[in-house]
């Protein structure tokens, strides 16, 4: 693992906050879609594996990582200031699939939009015209970083469970309606599992080409523990650190 220096920890919301690290050795290597794992030096043992996070931004020298504070791991992470050292191992994981049609559709929840954005940093101006951004969650104040989003040029969709921003509803109600009026021919997918369960479901039932970026438990994040698994529909497992963290919805059971 490699020791960095926070430049910023900044709080975007309640619970959601924004993560800035100088951009330099393996870092540079990293590509959309794949993630990082981080451990806190006064933090020996609990927790006691690091936590994988997908890279978010990656501009202008600094690498940002947005995250939510769920547990004791982001908990501590959420507490740390500027110049102190945390550990960083990566980059872990495959990158998007590269096999993406257009018109495409980026569904998020939550703080399942985070690594849309370096995915969108990444992707051709061109190509922006043709991705529209289905971003949903409960309440306005989860809804983080729509100006930098809206940079990008690209149509953006908003809901929220409680009305106070966007449509009223789910997401993934805002997705259905485009897809079955024939608007989207690739879906990239991340949130929590149970919007991703739905969009599976909606995948298999329009016939639109999906992947779903997951997460689960991940111990060691190199494939040597085979801990991260998700099971396949013909059999056996993926290990998300190694097959993932992006998988087909077609060849996954959730």
């Amino acid at each position: 693992m490699e020791k960095i220096k926070v430049l910023r920890n900044l709080r975007l919301s309640e619970r959601i906050y924004l993560l800035e690290l100088p951009k330099k050795g393996s870092l540079l290597d990293i590509k959309p879609g794949q993630f990082l794992k981080i451990k806190l030096h006064d933090l020996r043992y609990d927790p006691l594996f690091p936590r994988p996070f997908t890279v978010h931004s990656l501009e202008e020298g600094t690498l940002k990582i947005l995250y939510q504070v769920v547990g004791r791991g982001t908990l501590a992470l959420s507490r740390i200031s500027q110049g102190e050292e945390i550990s960083v191992l990566g980059p872990l994981g495959r990158p998007y699939p590269e096999d993406l049609d257009f018109p495409l559709a980026l569904c998020a929840g939550g703080v399942g939009v985070a690594g849309f954005g370096f995915f969108l940093e990444r992707l051709k101006e061109e190509l922006r015209k043709k991705t529209i951004l289905y971003y949903g969650a409960k309440t306005s104040q989860d809804l983080v970083r729509l100006d930098y989003f809206k940079a990008f040029g690209i149509e953006i969709k908003l809901t929220t469970e409680d009305g106070t921003l966007g449509e009223k509803g789910f997401v993934t109600d805002l997705l259905e309606r485009d897809m079955r009026d024939g608007k989207i021919k690739t879906i990239l997918s991340c949130g929590p599992m149970p919007m991703l369960k739905v969009v599976k479901e909606l995948s298999e039932k329009y016939g639109i080409k999906t992947y779903l970026s997951l997460e689960t438990f991940m111990a060691c994040g190199t494939g040597f523990c085979k801990g991260c698994v998700i099971k396949k529909k013909d059999g056996g497992y993926f290990h998300l650190c190694e097959d993932g963290p992006t998988l087909s919805a077609w060849e996954v059971i959730l």
